[in-house]
């Protein structure tokens, strides 16, 4: 029995060394019927494959049952996108399950969509408007446009500071205004009209003991006339009214006082005498400061007539 099962055990080993051999010559050959042969380098087999026109990546991976990254440590420096007639080395390996095939079918159906997408011209934003990207928040937003959160909530009708990828925002106030029809700005202000300054109408000035009181009514008497010298009373105060002083009239007379060089008139009111010295040999009437300044603002003295109604 025991040659018998020694030659089994050689036919066995026999067997399995030939169905290696075989899977090892006539699966790449299988495989390679479309392509333009193999190649073997440090020990490794690659096939060697014609781009055709339109092929991409994911279907030679589907052809050969490899996986991209395979595809790409196979051919160093190789582009993302391929052109046709381009030749490229395919590692062959082992048929894979069908399990890991699906897996590696998805994530390089994943890779196609994301060189797609590169692929596609970008859409330019229109100026004002900013198109969400991914990781960026409302506060990236604001920060890159230098305007406030508040306002870009404001501009977009937002009730939070959430964004969605993708999502259009206003990031302007000129846009805002643009697109919000019932928004009108602020007219410009016309300049004021120059109006014509109301004319200045003089109030009558109260009656005041400060001005000559008016001619008294022709009073029973006899009416007194005087020329001669009329003086500032010098005592050195300031009064704003119109006094005099005289020497016969009675206290509180009003007497009218003529400046004979420049017609000028006032009325006055006695509250003193003028003393009798030799100095005032000449003088009619003296006559406080402000009724003085009214007569002969330029002199000390004038030639002056005066009247006045005595009722004796």
């Amino acid at each position: 029995m025991k040659p018998l099962q020694s030659l089994i055990l050689l036919l066995l080993a026999l067997f399995s060394t030939f169905a290696a051999q075989a899977e090892a010559t006539t699966t790449p050959a299988a495989a390679i019927r479309d392509s333009l042969g193999t190649e073997v380098a440090n020990g490794k087999t690659y096939i060697l494959h014609k781009v055709d026109p339109g092929q991409t990546l994911y279907a030679v991976m589907r052809r050969y049952g490899v996986s991209v990254n395979d595809i790409r440590a196979a051919n160093e420096g190789m582009a993302d996108g391929l052109r046709a007639g381009q030749v490229i080395r395919v590692p062959y390996t082992p048929r894979k399950s069908a399990k890991a095939i699906a897996r590696e079918e998805k994530a390089a159906a994943k890779e196609e969509k994301r060189e797609a997408r590169k692929a596609e011209p970008a859409t330019a934003t229109a100026p004002g408007m900013h198109t969400v990207e991914q990781g960026q928040t409302l506060y990236s937003i604001a920060v890159k446009y230098g305007v406030l959160m508040a306002d870009i909530r404001k501009w977009n009708g937002m009730t939070s500071d959430n964004v969605i990828l993708g999502q259009d925002l206003i990031v302007s106030e000129k846009v805002y205004s643009e697109r919000s029809p019932s928004i009108t700005p602020f007219p410009t202000p016309k300049p004021a009209e120059k109006e014509e300054p109301a004319p200045v109408v003089a109030e009558k000035p109260k009656k005041t003991i400060e001005e000559p009181a008016p001619a008294p009514k022709e009073p029973t008497g006899r009416r007194m006339s005087e020329s001669g010298l009329a003086e500032i009373i010098d005592t050195g105060e300031s009064s704003s009214k119109y006094l005099a002083l005289h020497r016969t009239a009675p206290l509180g007379t009003l007497v009218q006082v003529k400046n004979q060089y420049n017609q000028e008139e006032i009325w006055v009111k006695v509250v003193g005498r003028i003393p009798g010295t030799s100095a005032n040999e000449d003088i009619v009437i003296k006559l406080s400061a402000r009724a003085f300044e009214k007569l002969s603002p330029n002199s000390r003295r004038f030639r002056a007539e005066i009247s006045y109604i005595s009722a004796n």
